[in-house]
């Protein structure tokens, strides 16, 4: 059996393996290895034994390891590829098996074959792990065969190992195809450390789950995968056709019966599933399918919403694999309190104490200049900011625009531009020439592109939250309007919230300090962490899944090159 070895860029930060491995060691001292304790298998009772020989072993591993390429450009520290990874690992242990004991095979060793089944629940295929050709490998083990039992022990390894990133890490991500994905992996990975603690653990449905994201979205996107995947037989057959844009009350037709068998199907709503009538409850039914798939809840059967009726299972599951493995791409474990903000949901919440504490809907970059995923914290809020037009713009929209109108295109904008030394100059002077020699800006206000308050975030691309005038796009369905950053719908009561803990912010204070239009800089006390994500299934408050719009069609490119298509 071989298992695809995948050079992968890979993110090394600490914070996960530790909880990773308390877990499992204390489990340990708790005496997993004591014997049957509540039920539970010792991790190493003895499933199948055999009469091997260690020393022949350990020979046997030394010598088909020893086989792989030294691959000089290796570099643990940016890619990931199995078998160099597992050349180190087992010269750590002096080439010891991990999957096998001196009496036999462990119990641990058959349980961690069949965890294996699970794992297509998280979207990662059975394919990539081959649990039949393991088990038919054990199965056939020749105790006077050392060369066999070691060819077992390595692709077991092989196996673990690959999941196990898979899991902790994601299955296949290239930086240079995903640039506008600025997110984090927090795994820090030692193998070693994993191996030892997980075969000691020996309960590997456990070990999974420890690897998998500590995030509410994971387990619910999970639940969603499993629940779909067990509607396969007949789903495919609820096809809804066309009725009526706008159905009066009572209404009564044959069509209708498919129309409540789909929509239970995939909301488990209404519950009566044989009447011909339209009725209130497939009313209520239909408003919330067209929620919790981000259409106008019109309450009419128009063509987004039968077209939504009609997606085939195979593709929501592949929507779901898609945001279970960009989740696998983040922090697994998120420091409260942190803003969350889904590009594609257009909002943002504010999560602490493992609760939702402040939401609010938010604009988004349009999809010609797309707000990236990143992670930050705030570092101040800033009253009646200014605002400097940065390169981006400048060299894209605002050097057009001078070149088209002159100065009457910053006039209308109340932009003046500014030479190096801070002195006014006039915007004929600015080309696409040596427009980096000048900068504009926008005097602080009420009408100002930053409105009135600002949440700096540093980051490297100078993104960042903040006020707008355009404050009528936040009643909008679509709302990807701006130019890379995130515009708030209620930036003073959030600035208050944030500041909560100071009498001198209130929301009455933070609206008379913006009516002065003088810029302040308020540092904050409390770390909070800024998480911006592209996924395109969600979960709202209650915890039901929404299939999104793909508002910068990234699914159909992050499928191809994560290797889940």
């Amino acid at each position: 059996m071989t298992v695809t070895c995948l050079p992968l860029k890979k993110n090394l930060y600490p914070g996960f393996l530790g909880s990773f491995l308390i877990l499992f060691l204390s489990a340990c001292d708790a005496g997993f290895s004591n014997g049957d304790k509540n039920g539970e298998k010792d991790p190493e009772t003895i499933v199948q034994e055999l009469n091997w020989k260690p020393e022949a072993l350990s020979q046997s591993i030394r010598e088909k390891v020893m086989e792989w390429p030294k691959d000089s450009s290796y570099n643990p520290e940016d890619t990931f590829v199995v078998e160099q990874e597992l050349l180190r690992l087992y010269d750590q242990v002096e080439f010891q098996p991990f999957w096998i004991k001196t009496e036999g095979v462990p119990h641990y060793a058959t349980d961690m074959v069949a965890q294996l089944a699970d794992l297509r629940y998280d979207g990662l295929s059975d394919s990539f792990y081959n649990a039949s050709t393991l088990k038919s490998m054990q199965q056939s083990l020749d105790p006077g065969n050392a060369a066999s039992i070691a060819n077992w022990e390595i692709e077991m390894s092989k196996t673990f190992i690959q999941a196990s990133h898979d899991l902790l890490s994601g299955r296949y991500f290239y930086q240079k195809q995903n640039k506008e994905w600025k997110n984090r992996n927090d795994s820090m990975i030692n193998w070693k450390k994993i191996f030892q603690s997980s075969t000691t653990a020996g309960d590997f449905k456990e070990v999974f789950n420890q690897m998998r994201p500590n995030h509410r979205w994971y387990r619910a996107l999970r639940n969603e995968f499993i629940r779909l995947d067990t509607l396969r037989s007949g789903f495919q057959t609820l096809q809804v056709t066309a009725l009526k844009d706008s159905i009066p009350m009572g209404f009564v037709s044959p069509e209708i019966v498919s129309v409540r068998k789909r929509l239970y199907a995939e909301i488990a709503l209404p519950t009566d599933t044989s009447n011909q009538s339209w009725t209130p409850d497939l009313l209520e039914a239909l408003k919330f399918f067209q929620y919790r798939h981000q259409i106008r809840e019109s309450v009419k059967m128009d063509t987004a919403t039968i077209r939504r009726l009609n997606t085939n299972l195979d593709e929501k599951l592949r929507k779901l694999a898609l945001n279970m493995e960009r989740m696998r791409w983040l922090c697994h474990d998120f420091q409260q309190p942190f803003i969350w903000v889904n590009i594609p949901k257009m909002d943002m919440e504010y999560v602490e104490k493992d609760s939702i504490q402040f939401a609010m809907r938010v604009v988004i970059g349009r999809p010609g200049r797309p707000t990236p995923s990143l992670d930050s914290k705030i570092e101040n809020i800033v009253f009646s900011p200014p605002w400097i037009v940065p390169p981006t713009i400048m060299r894209e929209e605002v050097v057009p625009g001078i070149a088209r109108r002159g100065g009457s295109y910053l006039a209308r904008r109340g932009l003046k531009a500014y030479d190096r030394r801070g002195r006014v100059v006039n915007a004929s002077m600015i080309n696409s020439k040596n427009f980096r020699s000048f900068s504009i800006g926008q005097a602080p206000g009420y009408r100002s592109s930053l409105g009135e308050v600002k949440f700096n975030m540093p980051n490297p691309w100078s993104i960042y939250m903040h006020d707008t005038p355009h404050r009528e796009d936040f009643v909008k369905f679509n709302r990807a309007y701006s130019s890379g950053c995130v515009r708030v719908h209620k930036p003073k009561e959030f600035a208050a919230f944030l500041l909560r803990d100071s009498l001198k912010y209130s929301y009455s204070m933070i609206d008379s300090i913006c009516k002065k239009r003088k810029t302040i800089f308020v540092p904050m006390k409390r770390q909070v962490n800024v998480h911006f994500v592209y996924l395109t299934t969600s979960v709202d408050s209650a915890g039901n899944v929404m299939f999104l719009k793909d508002v910068y069609n990234w699914d159909a490119r992050d499928l191809k090159t994560s290797g889940l298509n």
